[in-house]
């Protein structure tokens, strides 16, 4: 198997896949890492992509490096059960208590077309532009890029954010929220997707743009999420009556003849 040139850089690559193989449980708490000179070989890579993988493992907590023996996973785990209150309003009040915000943007702005076009409103009609990064244990793992059509906008502000969550500001509580469709594709970090997580410049992120309705069907919010694998996985759970129905998610392909 090789990594790919292309797009991410190398050890980024290799960060994830190692990542990924402690998480799913390949390697178990107190299992050595490949060796380095395996791992050059295995993925055709040097041995500085490899210890920069290695290094960043160690500083998010996944592995121990030892000098001289090698990298060891660490008893590090990650919850990915959170009770039976895990659904798009369970997830939100778990995100706000956990999370700290920082806000960058909160501006009335013209709003882009094709945004306006899922949100219902005119070309050129102005909505409240929201630009949010949320941290865990001082570290950024999400930058919300969101618009809000302005007649659900009055009571964003930023004294109100610090105390309530948004999506309670825009339609008046939590059970008032209606459906939520979202498409998620993999990205590049731009420079100030970047600086606003922490990252380098063209790595892997996930993108996610999400359109959340209320109870009436209309559209209140119109978010672009973006977050690195680095720290954040998403997860998704599906009742049993929507296994084999659109509900669970859509395969699209943009493939051209």
């Amino acid at each position: 198997m090789k990594l790919s040139a292309d797009g991410a850089l190398l050890h980024r690559q290799l960060y994830v896949l190692l990542k990924e193989q402690i998480v799913s449980g390949r390697y178990r708490p107190g299992d050595a890492l490949p060796t380095q000179e395996a791992l050059c070989r295995q993925f055709s890579i040097s041995r500085i992509t490899v210890r920069r993988a290695l290094s960043d493992l160690a500083d998010d907590g996944f592995v121990r490096n030892r000098q001289g023996v090698g990298a060891f996973v660490t008893a590090k785990t990650i919850d990915t059960k959170h009770g039976p209150d895990f659904g798009f309003i369970g997830d939100l009040r778990r995100t706000i208590k956990e999370t700290t915000m920082r806000i960058l943007a909160l501006e009335v702005e013209r709003c882009p077309r094709p945004i306006a076009a899922h949100l219902g409103i005119a070309d050129g009609e102005q909505a409240l532009h929201l630009v949010r990064v949320r941290s865990f244990e001082n570290k950024p793992v999400t930058l919300l890029d969101g618009w809000i059509p302005m007649p659900f906008a009055r009571a964003v502000t930023e004294a109100g954010l610090k105390t309530t969550s948004l999506h309670e500001l825009i339609a008046g509580s939590f059970e008032k929220l209606g459906g939520v469709a979202q498409e998620v594709n993999a990205a590049l970090a731009d420079p100030f997707v970047a600086r606003a997580l922490d990252i380098e410049i063209n790595s892997a992120t996930l993108k996610i743009d999400r359109l959340v309705h209320n109870r009436d069907g209309a559209p209140v919010h119109y978010v672009t999420v973006w977050t690195t694998p680095r720290r954040t996985r998403l997860v998704m759970e599906v009742s049993a009556d929507d296994i084999d129905g659109y509900n669970v998610g859509r395969l699209l392909h943009d493939v051209q003849k």
